[in-house]
C-alpha cells in the first residue's frame, strides 16, 4: 500500500503531517484556514445508518438466520426515509430516500457491497443487536478493500490510510475481545476472511470510528469509518475543527482562524461531559490521556474547565424554582454576560474573550457553575418545554432554562461549534414565545435579533442549516428566516 498518497493529499487540503514526540505526530495547518473554510472532504471507506432494530431489537434464537430490517434511515444520507422510498433494485436491502442518493450511493460504495448485502444481513441476524453495527461494518470494510480494479482516488486514499491505523488491539478489555471472536467467526465461516484479521480491523474500528450526527435534531444517524479523517486528525477538547456528514461525504472545517503552524484537532467525546469523564473515556475507549489545554487547566479555557468540574450533586441552582408560579423568571449576570457576548459574534469576531467568561463566573459558587447545575437547569428547559402546550405560563421559565444553557455551551464549546449554534436558535425561538405570553420577558426582541443572527453565522460556519433535518421538520435556515422576520415586523 502507497502511504505517500495521504501526505500529498495533506498536502494539497494546506495540512502538514509532522512528528511529534508525545503524539508520535500531529497534523499542522500548512496555509491560513477562516472561520468555516473547509479543510477536506471526502467519502468515508465505509459508512452505515443508524438502525432502530439493531438498537433495541432481539437477536433470533438458535441462531436461526432471518433477515434483519428494521432500518429507517437512507443507506446514502442517513435522513429519515418517507414512506414511498426506492430500494436497491438487485439486492432489494439498501433503502434510499430519492432516486438521487440511491444512483450516488451504487457510484460511490454500493456497487462493492451489494452481491453480498443479503448474506451480510443473515449474518447480523446470528449476533446480539448491539453488534450487528460492528458486523455489518467489517464485511463493508472488506467487500470495499477486496476491490482490485477501478478504485477511484478516494478510496486509494482512504485504503492507504485504513493500513496506518493503530488497532490497540492488547490494550481492549477481554469481554470486548470475546465479543470481537465471535463476530470474526461468523463472518469468516461465510466470507472466508482470517478471524484475526477480523478481530485487529474490529478493534481498529472500536477506537477509530466517527459517529455522523444530526445537529438539528440532536441524534446520532450512522457509524463513519473515515481511516484518512482518524489519522490526520489528534484530539481536543477544545478543537479548532469539525466535520459533517453530507451527501456520502465527510467534510473538515475550521471552527475559528486557524493560523500555519497551528496543529487541527478534532474532539473525539462531548465537551460537555466531565473533565474526569473525558477523560476516562478517551483512555477506556482510545488508549491515551488527554492533555490538552482544557483538561490541564492551563488556559483560561481550562480554568473554566475546573470550576465546571466541581461536584454540586445534591444543591441545586440558586435561580432555579421548585414551584415555577411562586417565582418571577430572572437570569444571574454572568449568564447575561456570556449570552450578549454571543449575540454579538455576528459583528465579525470567531472567539469569545476567554478571559472575560472566567472573570464572569469564577466567584460563583458550584451549584450554580458546574456540570451538575448545568444538567439540572437542561431538564429544566425540557421540562418547561414539554408543559407549554397545557400551561403557557411555562414559556419565560422555559426561556430563562435556555439561557444558561447556552451559557454553559459557550463555556464548554467553542464558540463556532454546531451546537453552540442550535441553542442559540432554541433560546432565540423560546424567548420569542416568552414575549408573547409575558408581560415582563427576561429578554427584549433586541437580543432574540441577535441570537438568532449568532445562530445563523455559527451554523453557517459549522454545519448545513439549509439542509432539510432528518426528522422531516423545517430546515434551520428557514427557522432563523422565520424567526427574524417575525421580530422586523414586531
Amino acid at each position: 500500500m502507497d502511504d505517500s498518497c495521504v501526505d500529498e493529499y495533506a498536502i494539497k487540503c494546506g495540512l502538514r503531517i509532522v512528528a511529534d514526540t508525545a503524539k508520535v505526530h500531529r497534523t499542522d495547518a500548512a496555509r491560513q484556514f477562516a472561520c468555516g473554510q473547509p479543510m477536506l472532504s471526502i467519502p468515508p471507506l465505509y459508512a452505515l445508518p443508524v438502525r432502530a432494530a439493531e438498537a433495541s431489537g432481539a437477536s433470533s434464537e438458535e441462531g436461526e438466520a432471518r433477515p434483519v430490517d428494521g432500518n429507517t434511515r437512507c443507506e446514502f444520507c442517513f435522513h429519515t426515509l418517507p414512506a414511498r422510498h426506492p430500494r436497491c433494485s438487485q439486492c432489494r436491502l439498501a433503502q434510499y430516500c430519492s432516486t438521487r442518493c440511491l444512483s450516488a450511493h451504487w457510484a460511490v460504495r454500493h456497487h462493492f457491497e451489494c452481491s453480498t448485502a443479503s448474506t451480510t444481513d443473515a449474518m447480523a441476524a446470528k449476533v446480539k443487536p448491539a453488534h450487528r453495527p460492528s458486523l455489518r461494518m467489517a464485511a463493508g470494510v472488506h467487500a470495499v478493500l477486496a476491490a482490485t480494479q477501478r478504485r477511484p482516488r478516494w478510496l486509494r486514499i482512504q485504503a492507504a490510510a485504513w493500513s496506518q491505523l493503530v488497532s490497540h488491539r492488547s490494550d481492549h478489555p477481554p469481554h470486548v475481545l470475546r465479543q470481537y471472536a465471535q463476530i470474526s467467526s461468523i463472518l469468516s465461516a461465510t466470507t472466508g476472511t482470517q478471524e484475526d484479521e477480523t478481530v485487529a480491523a474490529l478493534c481498529r474500528f472500536g477506537c477509530n470510528n466517527f459517529a455522523a450526527y444530526d445537529y438539528s435534531a440532536h441524534a446520532v444517524t450512522g457509524h463513519l469509518c473515515s481511516p484518512l479523517v482518524s489519522v490526520l486528525f489528534n484530539h481536543s477538547c477544545f478543537p479548532n475543527a469539525s466535520f459533517v456528514y453530507k451527501d456520502g461525504r465527510q467534510a473538515v472545517h475550521a471552527l475559528g482562524g486557524i493560523d500555519v503552524g497551528d496543529e487541527v484537532t478534532l474532539a473525539y467525546v462531548d465537551g460537555m461531559h466531565p473533565r474526569s469523564v473525558r477523560r476516562k473515556t478517551l483512555a477506556d475507549v482510545f488508549f491515551f490521556t488527554c492533555t490538552c489545554t482544557r483538561c490541564m487547566g492551563v488556559s483560561a479555557r481550562g480554568k473554566i474547565d475546573s470550576l465546571l468540574d466541581r461536584s454540586a450533586p445534591d444543591a441545586m441552582p440558586t435561580n432555579l424554582p421548585t414551584d415555577y408560579a411562586k417565582h418571577k423568571p430572572s437570569v444571574d449576570p454572568w449568564v447575561m454576560a456570556i449570552v450578549r457576548m454571543l449575540s454579538r459574534l455576528p459583528s465579525g469576531s470567531c472567539k469569545l474573550a476567554d478571559q472575560t467568561i472566567l472573570d464572569a463566573v469564577c466567584g460563583e459558587q458550584p451549584h450554580d457553575v458546574s456540570f451538575d447545575a448545568y444538567r439540572h437547569w437542561l431538564e429544566c428547559q425540557d421540562e418547561c418545554l414539554e408543559g407549554v402546550s397545557d400551561n403557557p405560563q411555562l414559556w419565560p421559565w422555559a426561556s430563562v432554562s435556555s439561557l444558561y444553557v447556552l451559557a454553559f455551551y459557550a463555556m464548554a464549546y467553542p464558540p463556532f461549534h454546531p451546537l453552540v449554534g442550535t441553542q442559540c436558535l432554541e433560546a432565540a425561538k423560546i424567548a420569542w414565545n416568552s414575549m408573547q405570553v409575558s408581560e415582563s420577558p427576561v429578554v427584549d426582541e433586541q437580543l432574540v435579533r441577535g441570537l438568532a443572527l449568532a445562530a445563523q453565522a455559527i451554523l453557517e460556519a459549522s454545519a448545513d442549516p439549509s439542509a432539510s433535518p432528518s426528522s422531516g421538520a423545517m430546515s434551520l435556515t428557514k427557522q432563523i428566516a422565520l424567526l427574524l422576520d417575525q421580530v422586523a415586523a414586531f
